[in-house]
């Protein structure tokens, strides 16, 4: 198995926000740049700026739902391809093209050396546990440490912004039938994440952030589906100008109990 990544491989993983180019944008940096205070700030605003964000947790909350692509392409990564990928602060930079004319901020990651610590055939389990730190411990916890202390939003937020899209890539796009050959590893690598891992892989933490806020399916005839309504509200709703909710908000639940509420005291 190459140590490098192949260019089918760079193929597949472009389908979640992998770059290979870069872009002149003032919401292209370098991850490690955005550890200095005054860029931070400033990359905070130029969200807020881009998608109307009345304020900075806002803007916060969708940098770090963004951001959990990084996550995805990275637990990819390990499942299908079996490689780890270079995450450390300094090989990533977000990139953004300002020629994407949409009100949303669509960033892609940039990874300046595509070296990569294939599994061993004899030692999966730890090497699976070391992929996990990187990406979580040394990676993500780290931005999200410099996310709350900038704008103030609770770090609950933020680790369910990052659990949901694991949970998406898991249940919907590695349930899909190309994926059946890789099936045993898929469940293993989901219930490690979901069950068994413990807190410090994800940082100086006691709990599992996968395993906090993976909770029960609910149908939702609104819907027509079965949904996992979130513990934390994203804040999406305060970006655009209809107030439009997740599918998977906690508020929206709310308001839709007090709506139940209201009309089984009008019928009664």
């Amino acid at each position: 198995m190459s140590n490098f990544l192949l260019e089918s491989e760079i193929e597949q993983l472009k389908e979640f926000r992998f770059s290979d180019k870069r872009f002149k944008s003032n919401l292209s940096s370098p991850v490690i740049e955005l550890f200095e205070d005054e860029k931070i700030k400033q990359y905070i605003k130029n969200i807020g700026q881009k998608i109307s964000a009345p304020d900075k947790r806002v803007a916060a909350s969708m940098f770090m739902k963004r951001y959990g692509f990084f996550a995805v392409l990275n637990l990819f990564a390990m499942t299908i391809l079996n490689k780890r990928l270079n995450v450390s602060l300094s090989n990533i930079s977000l990139e953004t093209s300002d020629e994407e004319k949409i009100w949303y901020w669509n960033p892609k990651f940039y990874f300046s050396d595509l070296q990569t610590v294939p599994a061993p055939s004899d030692s999966r389990e730890q090497w699976r546990a070391e992929t996990v730190h990187a990406i979580f411990h040394d990676h993500i916890h780290e931005v999200l440490l410099t996310l709350t202390k900038h704008s103030g939003l609770s770090k609950k937020v933020l680790w369910e912004n990052i659990a949901i899209y694991v949970y998406w890539l898991y249940e919907s796009v590695l349930a899909k039938p190309k994926f059946d050959d890789k099936r045993k590893i898929i469940e293993e690598d989901f219930e490690f994440l979901i069950k068994k891992a413990e807190g410090e892989l994800f940082g100086p933490i006691a709990f599992n952030p996968l395993t906090r806020y993976f909770g029960v399916k609910v149908y939702r005839p609104e819907y027509d589906q079965n949904i996992r309504t979130r513990k934390t509200c994203c804040l999406y709703y305060k970006t655009t100008s209809t107030g439009d909710r997740c599918k998977t908000c906690p508020l929206n639940c709310k308001m839709g109990d007090k709506k139940d509420e209201s009309k089984n005291r009008k019928t009664s």
